[in-house]
């Protein structure tokens, strides 16, 4: 949420500051996980927009960093274009060979993404044996679904609850002055074609079939944190860790077996 208000300012240099955190969060949780990550790794952000995290990367020294998004690559810069490709939603073989990446990180991507079997699958197909995934993923049960803004949205998900909370006056910013009923009309269509929220429990099963080696990092989230209180949340254990995963952002670390045992379905 910090990093949705944030960027509401308009600023081009704080939508920046806004990546540079997201890539210090994410090189935090790798360090603090033993991952040493050397300046000539070949890093893909799944989802990667108009590609700020990728130009955050590569500020850091991080040259071999490349982004892949779907849509028309009409937010991309031309700088940016031969760092970042282009799919469509119709398609989904990545646009790589076997082996390519040591790392592929996603930010809040797989909340929209409907085949997630199949698209964790050519995750791990890019992926190079013995390389990582670093993924923040939204929480299925999370109290405000953070793109319609309506509680529990993103599980609840039933017409008559958009409209009640339309009804208190609860709508995003592209909303403004639409009734409940049209408002109402718009969550569910964007619930029902954007997004698919997947439980925990299911992911794991998910990572376990397609192949992945994976853990949970929301303790190595908050040890790595540059702010003292999320630090101190860490302190907490356990149980604030399943309470952040359960209702905020699961932090999911996956690596590539050197010798994965998977098949890729026809």
């Amino acid at each position: 949420m910090e990093a949705i208000e944030t960027l509401s300012t308009g600023s081009g240099s704080v939508r920046e500051n806004v990546h540079d955190s997201n890539v210090w969060i994410h090189l935090g949780v790798l360090s603090t996980l033993g991952v040493d990550l050397p300046e000539t790794a070949k890093i893909l952000d799944f989802g990667c927009g108009a590609g700020g995290t990728v130009r955050a990367l590569r500020a850091r020294g991080y040259l071999n960093a490349c982004g892949y998004d779907v849509g028309d690559g009409r937010t991309l810069v031309r700088d940016d274009r031969d760092q970042m490709k282009v799919g469509t939603l119709l398609d989904l073989r990545l646009p790589y060979e076997d082996n390519t990446f040591d790392l592929v990180i996603s930010d809040q991507v797989f909340e929209h993404v409907q085949d997630q079997v199949r698209a964790f699958e050519e995750l791990l197909r890019i992926t190079k044996p013995g390389g990582h995934g670093l993924h923040i993923i939204p929480a299925r049960y999370a109290p405000i679904e953070g793109h319609i803004l309506v509680p529990f949205g993103g599980v609840l998900q039933h017409r008559w609850w958009y409209k009640l909370w339309a009804s208190f006056g609860i709508r995003n910013r592209f909303q403004a002055g639409l009734s409940a009923d049209e408002t109402a009309d718009q969550d569910a269509f964007f619930v029902s074609e954007a997004t698919r929220y997947i439980t925990t429990s299911c992911y794991r099963v998910i990572f376990r079939e397609v192949g992945f080696q994976y853990r949970f990092a929301e303790q190595e989230f908050f040890d790595s944190h540059h702010r003292p209180s999320m630090r101190a949340i860490g302190k907490l254990g356990s149980p604030a860790m399943g309470l952040y995963r359960t209702f905020r952002s699961r932090i999911v670390y996956l690596s590539k077996p050197d010798s994965p045992k998977w098949a890729r379905r026809p």
